[in-house]
């Protein structure tokens, strides 16, 4: 068995990182680190992103409860569909807005990946997971630009550990090394989260194009 000898972490970092990019310089993400994407859209966009998180906590719980020391990398305190579900509430919104195109291709995708490389599902939370570390600044330029409050309110997901974020994000890394994955594992979980980063940004540009045919 090949060991992936530089590190989960590193080699995830290192290929996804042109995916990563992409999704980054995108119009809808350089609007939302601006403070310019409409409100409606950042609802639109938690309603699309409850979709992919709900979907996604389903297979980590039943990888999780076959796999135990998993439970290093994702628990209870990991979750994000709770706080958009409080989010969207609290903006008023509704919590079971139709999935567009692309959530409803992550979603079967996920089915996929659960039955085909299970393990391949840690790809998508490394990419969710690690948005928080940017999300956390977005949050400051969506509270003034919405009139949330500094409390957390309708910002919830977008800063789900408050000052303690760095701590949170090096612990799920150091638990993702310490799982000691052989490189045929890591493979897949790499596969995925190039996939993830380049459905995300399909995403802002699926929301982009909804509002201007709406214009």
């Amino acid at each position: 068995m090949k060991t992936n000898t530089s590190g989960t972490m590193l080699t995830l970092r290192e290929s996804t990182a042109g995916h990563h990019r992409r999704a980054e310089q995108h119009e809808f993400q350089q609007q939302f680190v601006r403070g310019t994407l409409p409100r409606a859209l950042y609802v639109r966009w938690l309603g699309q992103m409850l979709h992919v998180h709900a979907a996604l906590e389903a297979h980590l719980d039943r990888l999780v409860a076959r796999n135990l020391q998993l439970k290093s990398v994702f628990d209870d305190s990991r979750r994000k569909a709770d706080p958009l579900r409080k989010d969207l509430a609290f903006l008023g919104a509704a919590t079971d807005q139709p999935a567009l195109p692309t959530a409803l291709a992550m979603m079967a995708w996920m089915d996929t990946l659960a039955e085909t490389h299970p393990l391949a599902v840690l790809g998508v939370l490394y990419v969710l997971e690690g948005s928080t570390n940017g999300s956390k600044f977005i949050a400051r330029k969506v509270r003034p630009a919405y009139e949330l409050p500094a409390n957390g309110e309708g910002s919830a997901y977008l800063d789900p550990y408050g000052d303690v974020q760095p701590v949170r994000w090096q612990e799920f890394k150091t638990a993702m090394d310490a799982l000691n994955l052989p490189a045929s594992d890591v493979e897949p979980i790499v596969a995925a989260a190039q996939q993830t980063f380049d459905s995300i940004r399909e995403l802002g540009a699926e929301l982009l194009a909804s509002q201007a045919a709406a214009a």
